[in-house]
């Protein structure tokens, strides 16, 4: 589980597969206040994935009262290796204990990781779409 000492391994994880996605990066001290520095931060519900001595996956938890959450990340020269099933089982197991019915995962859906998630039993609860215009001159 994440331990006191993880936040700059666990941003370089979830900002590196978060790039991929949205090209955009946050800075370190802002990541950290949406994340590890909120007051909901659950690191007991937060495991992390060490194959040695470098972080390559995490799943950030946040105990929100009615709605528990979190996001999952993967480096990409680990991935299908099982390891965000292992990481994302061991959050719910975390949750299940401290009496949780339910987990949600926020994520893109340009993600390649949507059959994983409904092959460990999640299902789609909300949707968005996102709509944007190339804007010219005249």
């Amino acid at each position: 589980m994440f331990r006191p000492g993880d936040e700059q391994a666990a941003y370089q994880v979830t900002e590196d597969a978060c790039d991929e996605r949205q090209q955009r990066r946050k800075a370190n001290a802002q990541w950290a206040r949406h994340t590890v520095e909120r007051a909901t931060f659950s690191p007991a519900a937060s495991p992390v994935a060490f194959p040695g001595d470098q972080m390559v996956g995490a799943v950030l938890s946040l105990d929100v009262p009615g709605n528990d959450e979190g996001c999952v990340a993967v480096r990409r020269d680990h991935r299908n290796r099982g390891i965000a099933r292992m990481l994302l089982q061991a959050a719910f197991h975390a949750f299940y204990r401290q009496g949780k019915q339910t987990c949600t995962l926020w994520t893109h859906s340009n993600t390649g990781a949507l059959s994983l998630y409904g092959r460990i039993g999640m299902t789609v609860q909300r949707s968005s779409t996102i709509h944007s215009k190339a804007l010219t001159t005249g």
